[in-house]
């Protein structure tokens, strides 16, 4: 097994293992919380693995403060295993969030 393919399958893992414990601590379905905590999980993925508005904001602040000229990088993102994988977990969850509003997995009785 390839190295991103490794990260992209523990991250997976990590993920569902974190959604699962957050889910018997509130006591509801791993399927209701799945969107939310990838979605959480792709949001923190994105916001470190890219060089993000954060980045962009420091360099102009320090820029107006300082008055050096600071070398602007271009907004980058970087598609990394770990994105990728928070990504499908936040696709999967997404189906499994539609279905359950659609009644077609019925609410637990």
């Amino acid at each position: 097994m390839k190295r991103t393919q490794l990260i992209f399958v523990i991250t997976l893992l990590i993920e569902a293992g974190l959604t699962y414990a957050c889910s018997s601590f509130l006591s509801i379905r791993f399927i209701e919380l799945m969107f939310f905590s990838g979605l959480l999980f792709s949001v923190l993925t994105f916001w470190f693995s890219s060089n993000s508005a954060h980045s962009h904001y420091k360099t102009h602040s320090m820029r107006l403060m300082s008055g050096a000229n600071i070398e602007h990088n271009p907004f980058r993102l970087r598609w990394t295993a770990y994105f990728l994988a928070s990504l499908s977990f936040t696709g999967v969850g997404l189906i499994f969030f539609v279905l359950l509003l659609t009644d077609v997995i019925p609410p637990v009785s």
